[in-house]
């Protein structure tokens, strides 16, 4: 062989590791990305349960549950936006400032 073919060789192996470097990387991202996704959801759906023996209204209490169930995360929109929306016994809020 002479020295171009092994060079074009050698960068051929250099791309294709390239890839697989990419492509961990992505799948890395991707899964602590679901993971976190899946963690705070949970944390989400346990918070809405909680906040059923607390103040709001009926209607409140389904709203924060539903979106604890369809949209994960999303909850704790509703839940910081919403000032009556689950505080403690005497008005105190919780996790709030």
């Amino acid at each position: 062989m002479d020295m171009p073919q092994i060079y074009q060789m050698h960068n051929i192996q250099d791309s294709s590791d390239n890839k697989t470097s990419d492509l961990k990387t992505a799948v890395i991202i991707t899964s602590i990305f679901v993971l976190l996704w899946i963690v705070v959801g949970i944390a989400a759906f346990i918070m809405s349960l909680v906040c059923f023996g607390r103040s709001g209204t009926t209607a409140q209490h389904i709203i924060g549950l539903l979106l604890s169930i369809f949209f994960g995360p999303f909850y704790w929109v509703y839940y910081f936006a919403v000032s009556s929306y689950c505080r403690k016994a005497g008005g105190k809020k919780t996790f709030r400032k």
